[in-house]
């Protein structure tokens, strides 16, 4: 008998944290490509994207 591998993967649980446009894990819960951007804040740096 071949030892059986566990299959990967991200429980269910996280499934709130994915951006239902475009698939990406969602940050602060805003996704980083489809959410517009948050009003700069003065004296914060500026952030990239990717």
């Amino acid at each position: 008998m071949e030892p059986v591998e566990s299959e990967g993967g991200e429980p269910a649980c996280f499934l709130h944290l994915v951006c239902e446009e475009c698939g990406r894990v969602r940050e602060n819960g805003r996704c980083p490509r489809c959410d517009p951007p948050a009003a700069a804040v003065p004296g914060s740096p500026a952030r990239q994207e990717d």
